[in-house]
């Protein structure tokens, strides 16, 4: 019973699935790390509630607020 067909299937199946980096797409984003900050209690509920009623990550909502807040021109390291 354990070489029948549909533990044959399995096994060629879960040898394609272990091998991810094998067919991952070029075109995909590169993962990036990311670190713990501190967010004030009332600033976390806010990007908490914007996540949620754009539908997405907290992460990327916070990742778009920095960017907008760098490139604003306020934080130029230049101007030191």
């Amino acid at each position: 019973m354990s070489n029948d067909f549909l533990n044959n299937l399995a096994n060629q199946a879960n040898s394609q699935l272990d091998d991810d980096e094998q067919h991952a797409s070029p075109f995909a984003r590169q993962k990036q790390t990311s670190k713990p900050i501190q967010v004030r209690e009332s600033y976390y509920r806010e990007i908490k509630k914007i996540a949620f009623l754009n539908d997405k990550k907290m992460v990327d909502v916070i990742d778009d607020m920095l960017k907008y807040a760098i490139d604003s021109g306020k934080f130029n390291v230049d101007e030191k």
